[in-house]
């Protein structure tokens, strides 16, 4: 499939769509575009790509697999390019995620406690005239 092209959208439409106005998209956009590639292959997608299949990710949580498919990739590239899109965005202070779900409020820590206590086991002993 082809990347989904949001140029003809107007900018009501592109905001309703991704989440973002166009002014912060391209910001946005610019500043993935000064990341120099890393170690191994490079990316098939493009920036602007990378950036859209972020934000349609966080706006409307589909399936990776869904949005792989969408963009011609696969699912665990789909998960590499929202993490990498992800971490370049908090880093640089323009994007900001919470940290619980909206609505999950503060959770309460978990305790489990674990019985180790040794409790001596009886087994029949072998002797000679079993074996």
């Amino acid at each position: 499939m082809n990347t989904p092209t949001f140029h003809t959208l107007t900018n009501a439409q592109f905001k309703r769509v991704l989440g973002v106005s166009r002014s912060t998209f391209m910001e946005l956009l610019s500043h993935l575009q000064t990341f120099k590639g890393g170690r191994g292959r490079p990316c098939k997608l493009s920036a602007e790509s990378q950036l859209t299949l972020g934000l349609t990710y966080w706006r409307d949580y589909p399936s990776l697999l869904t949005l792989g498919t969408q963009y011609g990739i696969s699912e665990a590239s789909a998960w590499r390019v929202v993490r990498r899109v992800e971490d370049r965005l908090m880093s640089s202070g323009l994007l900001s995620l919470p940290k619980t779900p909206s609505g999950m409020g503060l959770e309460r820590p978990v305790v489990t406690l674990v019985d180790a206590t040794e409790i001596l086991i009886e087994r029949p002993k072998k002797t000679a005239a079993l074996v």
